[in-house]
């Protein structure tokens, strides 16, 4: 990606992050999808903003968002963007968590750039593969050792203290902004199970690899994006290789 391409996609989530910022303090109404899961006006509006953006800018590629209804004709393309609109809904609507705006830009099935932008902290990470990773324009640096603190669900906690690992059960991050924190030095790792779409791990991705972590599914496979089906079986992420062997091997047992 063009260094004026990634200026574009870093005005754009700021433009982004201010309407919501916008359209909470106004108010705004919510309700349910039918999984259960919550939607408001905002993740709509933000979704259109970024995808009419976007699309206009780059009209031969494809996309790929939570609040955009899924269809065949991504896969077809080779330049896929992956977005959540808000990542953190719940939080955004109860004021009891950090949500933030992320975009992913895959090629050919590979994360190559992303944008995650937490508006209310005015905390903007963005990284691209070869290039590095950033927070407000200050490099994040590879780790050579990482926090031995790791995100994921309580069955873990003996299986991760036997390897000198603590476990923190009861994040209020959600996913994207769990793999910047990684990216920022302030946990070792996450393991989520189950079933994760796409949208909650493209914007977050680069910003790991990019200080030398290692993102995979369960399975300890590669994640490839621009499938079929847009999700993947779960996910391991860590600051560094040797962690993230750890947390497989942790993994494996209960999967």
């Amino acid at each position: 990606m063009l260094d004026v391409d990634l200026l574009f996609l870093l005005d754009l989530l700021r433009e982004a992050g201010a309407l919501a910022l916008a359209m909470k303090a106004k108010g705004f109404a919510h309700g349910q999808k039918p999984d259960g899961t919550v939607i408001t006006d905002v993740d709509h509006a933000v979704d259109q903003l970024l995808r009419v953006r976007i699309m206009a800018r780059f009209p031969d590629d494809g996309w790929l968002s939570e609040e955009t209804p899924d269809g065949v004709a991504r896969q077809a393309k080779s330049r896929l963007w992956i977005v959540d609109p808000i990542d953190g809904t719940r939080g955004f609507l109860h004021g009891s968590g950090p949500w933030g705006v992320g975009v992913g830009l895959a090629i050919g099935g590979a994360p190559v750039c992303s944008a995650l932008y937490r508006p209310a902290d005015d905390m903007m990470f963005h990284g691209l593969s070869g290039g590095g990773a950033f927070l407000n324009g200050r490099p994040l640096v590879k780790k050579e050792s990482a926090s031995s603190t790791v995100i994921a669900p309580k069955s873990f906690v003996s299986a991760l203290a036997g390897n000198g690992l603590e476990t923190e059960t009861k994040s209020p991050l959600p996913l994207l902004l769990r793999l910047a924190s990684i990216a920022a030095g302030e946990h070792g790792g996450v393991i989520s199970l189950g079933s994760k779409n796409d949208w909650d791990i493209a914007a977050g991705h680069v910003l790991v690899t990019e200080t030398g972590g290692v993102v995979s599914d369960l399975d300890g496979r590669a994640i490839v994006y621009n499938q079929p089906n847009p999700w993947q079986r779960g996910l391991v992420a860590a600051a560094h290789p040797m962690l993230h062997a750890h947390l497989l091997k942790s993994v494996r047992p209960s999967w």
